[in-house]
């Protein structure tokens, strides 16, 4: 019956794990109200055994309206609620002071690197991921429809239902991925483990939110992994 607020993680390998809609984990939080941050508008309809799902793009002002959080990172923190657990952790609200600082930390550590391309967000690879970063960030600038392509060195490294078409078009980052922190954007993608030719990734807004004053952009990475 309390507000659960459900975070991504900062590791590439754990960052889809939690908000795919598809995970059984939300059988155990049935009855709850569910928000995730990475979306600037509020959805409600049909969740899994009667939970409603609300999003928010900003993880602090998130946190204000929830009872607990829950992620795949771990902190050593007083607001731990699970210490006992390896995969999935509960924080009550004040947990989400100590998470920032690991965005914080992960943020920096990106940046450290030289950026593979730059546009209306700055793209790093790291990790085995794609990293796609803004400083300064404000509600307004979260994307919607970011995609990711990508093309390998090999085609028949491909998934099977993407060889017909030499490319494999990954998940939008930002509307499973993302978080808005201390006027930062970051989503982090992780990448295939195949060796990869060309990265493409943007946003082409439709006409409505170009009228906005969102714009097409669009990078792309020549990648020898």
């Amino acid at each position: 019956g309390k507000v659960v607020l459900v975070l991504g993680s900062v590791k590439p390998e754990r960052s889809l794990l939690l908000t795919h809609p598809y995970y059984g984990w939300r059988y155990y939080l049935a009855g709850s109200i569910l928000s995730e941050p990475s979306h600037t508008e509020e959805i409600k309809g049909h969740s899994p055994a009667g939970s409603v799902l609300t999003r928010f793009p900003d993880v602090e002002a998130a946190a204000r309206a929830a009872d607990f959080l829950v992620t795949r990172d771990r902190v050593e923190s007083d607001a731990l609620l699970t210490p006992g657990n390896e995969q999935v952790f509960l924080y009550d609200s004040a947990g989400m002071d100590d998470l920032v600082e690991l965005y914080q930390a992960t943020y920096q550590q990106v940046v450290s690197g030289e950026p593979a391309g730059r546009s209306y967000f700055d793209v790093y690879l790291s990790d085995g991921a794609l990293f796609q970063l803004r400083e300064p960030c404000v509600r307004e600038d979260l994307p919607s429809g970011v995609t990711v392509e990508v093309i390998p060195e090999d085609p028949k490294d491909l998934p099977r239902r993407y060889r017909r078409y030499g490319i494999e078009r990954l998940r939008s980052l930002f509307e499973h991925s993302g978080v808005l922190f201390d006027g930062k954007c970051m989503a982090i993608l992780p990448l295939p483990d195949y060796p990869v030719s060309v990265i493409r990734t943007g946003q082409h807004p439709s006409r409505h939110r170009r009228r906005e004053g969102h714009r097409s952009w669009e990078v792309e990475i020549r990648a020898g992994r």
